[in-house]
């Protein structure tokens, strides 16, 4: 996997992924991106040009804000949901 950021300013982040699953990831980043109250927008889209590539946005309410923070959060966040499923799913069906 190859993560190259395009554009970062106050507020904003936009990056391509390449070499991944173009939806799976994404997705639950998004989601999980939109639950914060700071963030505006999240999004992606294939990158037409590479097939298992990906283009992603964040923008976040306020223009001074800094999205790392935001991303780092929900990673945070889907990090510790991960750990817990995995825990629950060894414990109860392994």
């Amino acid at each position: 996997m190859e993560i190259k950021i395009l554009k970062k300013d106050k507020g904003y982040i936009k990056f391509t992924v390449k070499d991944t699953d173009p939806h799976t990831l994404f997705n639950l980043l998004r989601e999980e991106l939109l639950k914060d109250d700071n963030v505006d927008f999240a999004g992606y889209w294939r990158d037409e040009s590479f097939y298992e590539s990906v283009i992603f946005q964040l923008r976040l309410k306020k223009k001074t804000g800094d999205p790392i923070i935001a991303l780092n959060g929900a990673l945070d966040r889907l990090e510790k949901d991960t750990k817990e499923f995995i825990e629950l799913c060894k414990a109860k069906i392994v």
